[in-house]
């Protein structure tokens, strides 16, 4: 269907005495030209006057799980930015001889979503800071340039506050191979996978084994939704 040749023919068929006004859009700016009897008046209105006009409903996240710190609609969908302290997670790594599960102690992690895009970094210690530095996700399965996850052959939901909570669970519960497991720690630069192995028993997350994520744009929490929702 031509949308734009329905419009037009709708158009041109409208009475004139029932056009009462129309929208001029200009940069940065619109203009309001309205019609009364045999009058004509121009009045310059700003884009939020427009955006208020045009929003019949109130926009609203409705409840966030305990771990949200950030929603928002992009130009790509809703954006949320999630914080989950330190803590063990168990965890299955394909390996030669065959999947191989442990419990292994984490750091905190940062997990943000945009439509059906999810990234994973962490931080050091327990509290969330917004100008905190962030480190990359001592996984595999996760871009290094991007610090994008890789799902596989899953198909993550588009996110949105109640999806995201299952984005990370399947993110846990996929088996991880060896993908992308490089320059992910300090100890075992070729795969991360043995670090993640040798720290089965462990009480809590070497952070000494953390690698920065300074060379990147972002940086700290503060740049996600800078760099990452309104460029992607």
């Amino acid at each position: 269907m031509n949308v734009e040749v329905n419009a037009q023919t709708i158009l041109a068929n409208i009475p004139q005495q029932e056009v009462l006004g129309h929208l001029i859009i200009l940069k940065g700016q619109f203009v309001l030209v309205e019609k009364e009897e045999n009058k004509t008046s121009h009045k310059f209105i700003s884009p939020e006057a427009v955006e208020k006009a045009f929003t019949a409903k109130t926009v609203s996240s409705e409840w966030l799980s305990p771990n949200t710190l950030w929603w928002g609609k992009t130009p790509n969908g809703e954006g949320i930015i999630q914080f989950y302290p330190p803590q063990k997670y168990s965890i299955t790594i394909q390996l030669l001889e065959g999947n191989k599960t442990i419990t292994v102690p984490m750091p905190g992690f940062i997990f943000a979503g945009n439509y059906s895009s999810y990234y994973l970094w962490v931080i050091k210690g327990k509290i969330f800071k917004q100008d905190c530095q962030l480190y990359k996700a001592p996984l595999p399965n996760i871009w290094n340039d991007s610090n994008r996850i890789c799902f596989g052959k899953n198909t993550p939901p588009t996110c949105n506050p109640d999806s995201i909570n299952k984005a990370w669970q399947l993110f846990w519960n996929s088996p991880f191979n060896q993908d992308l497991s490089q320059n992910k720690c300090r100890s075992h630069p070729h795969n991360v996978c043995n670090l993640l192995i040798s720290l089965q028993g462990a009480k809590s997350f070497p952070v000494k084994e953390l690698v920065s994520c300074s060379y990147q744009r972002i940086k700290s929490p503060n740049d996600i939704p800078k760099y990452l929702f309104e460029h992607e």
